[in-house]
């Protein structure tokens, strides 16, 4: 490598390990909204090809919360409007019920939605309960969730977390962190979700990570 593209390297490692630095841990945890719809490919790919290994990697330190919502949006009536259509608002309100009923356990919330945003996406192609009962749930319960005011209950948390969110990143999968709607942030996780915490993690002595990739 010349001295030049050795200095050129330099600067992009330091530039990008100091933009990556931008996120801090509180208490030693990051906290991490990823808002999600159920036809999105794109929230798809992030679930399939980063969350899971990221979350494998450093669940001790993540407190992940999900809002199934995307860009769904209320007529006059307040029926809903989904953008990949019905399927898409009837497997939202699915992901709603089961990760209320997974609160408190992180594991099986993360395996749930794997699940579903993976081939042949159980919820949103076939209607299917499948991946819930996958995680231990049942099939009773769920319904009785989906179908009851219960699951008209958990809409309002989901439009209320989706909408600024949706207005400032303007993406699904949006990825919030510590409650903080920051763009910068949103881009650079869903480039590099593994290296964005990690980075995070590192400049925090007391989670003992270090050795991060860009």
């Amino acid at each position: 490598m010349t001295k030049v593209g050795y200095l050129a390297f330099a600067f992009l490692y330091l530039f990008v390990s100091s933009a990556e630095s931008s996120l801090q841990t509180v208490n030693g945890t990051i906290h991490m909204t990823l808002g999600v719809s159920a036809g999105c490919s794109d929230a798809a790919r992030f679930i399939q090809n980063q969350l899971g290994q990221v979350y494998e990697l450093y669940k001790e330190f993540l407190e992940i919360e999900f809002v199934p919502w995307g860009r769904t949006t209320r007529d006059a009536n307040g029926n809903l409007n989904c953008f990949f259509g019905e399927n898409d608002c009837w497997s939202n309100r699915l992901q709603r019920c089961v990760l209320s009923l997974l609160t408190g356990n992180a594991d099986a919330q993360i395996q749930y939605m794997t699940c579903e945003y993976s081939p042949p996406f159980p919820a949103f192609r076939q209607r299917s309960f499948q991946c819930a009962l996958s995680v231990g749930l049942n099939v009773v319960e769920v319904d009785y969730c989906f179908s009851t005011t219960i699951g008209d209950a958990l809409e309002v948390p989901a439009e209320q977390a989706s909408i600024p969110a949706v207005q400032t990143i303007n993406f699904i999968p949006f990825i919030i962190f510590n409650n903080n709607i920051d763009v910068t942030q949103h881009a650079q996780a869903y480039r590099r979700l593994q290296s964005t915490i990690c980075f995070a993690l590192a400049d925090d002595p007391t989670t003992g990570i270090t050795h991060c990739k860009v």
